[in-house]
């Protein structure tokens, strides 16, 4: 069947093969031969196709990846710099809670396994979706674009964001925060960051944001 396929669709197939699979059982508990099996083809036209297991995975995680960034509208002149930098990551949380028996376990994989073939690219993606996130700051004057202005850089704030934002992902991922919590932490965290780098009335639309935010941030299920 995979063969009367163009090869530039195969991989497609695939991954929504290996994602319903996932769906199905919430878990990335399963072997190459598993897999090829799932599929319908054989573990050597697996191997060819992707190479490992980790590579197969990285895939799906990159495409969620490709819904986050196609799916936030970039910043356009009128926007609130600093709440569209916050709402990118209110927006990220949303694409994860939209599917949680899919990314939960891959990110279970991920944070269980290293695989340097592939997760440099991911993390690369990731980290560009948070520049962009701030290009707003870095227009007003918040932040700057090289490091010739101090350590208040895009660079700078953008690894904050992720890094941080990987922390509040693994306590959704591990259930210590219900859906709900979980934006609720994300969009709380970032505005705790951001506000750190404007200032008068950026920083007063800010509160009114956090005003907004329930459940109040501080109460939480394994608080």
């Amino acid at each position: 069947m995979l063969r009367k396929i163009p090869r530039s669709e195969r991989k497609t197939v695939i991954l929504d093969a290996v994602e319903t699979l996932i769906l199905q059982r919430s878990s990335t508990e399963f072997t190459m031969h598993e897999l090829a099996s799932y599929v319908g083809i054989s573990p050597t036209t697996f191997y060819n196709v992707f190479g490992s297991k980790g590579a197969v995975l990285y895939a799906l995680l990159n495409r969620g990846l490709d819904e986050i960034i196609n799916g936030r509208t970039p910043f356009v002149k009128g926007d609130h710099p600093a709440i569209y930098a916050i709402e990118s990551m209110t927006h990220a949380a949303h694409i994860f809670i939209k599917r949680p028996n899919l990314f939960r376990p891959l990110y279970k994989f991920q944070l269980s396994e290293r695989d340097m073939a592939d997760r440099p690219t991911y993390l690369n993606r990731g980290f560009e979706y948070w520049r962009r996130s701030l290009q707003g700051l870095t227009i007003e004057g918040y932040i700057t674009q090289d490091n010739k202005g101090g350590w208040l850089t895009v660079d700078n704030l953008a690894l904050v964001l992720q890094t941080h934002s990987s922390g509040v992902i693994d306590l959704w991922v591990q259930e210590d925060l219900n859906d709900q919590e979980f934006i609720a932490r994300m969009t709380f965290d970032a505005a705790l960051i951001v506000s750190g780098v404007v200032t008068g009335d950026a920083r007063a639309e800010i509160a009114k944001l956090i005003e907004k935010i329930e459940p109040c941030p501080g109460r939480f299920t394994f608080v």
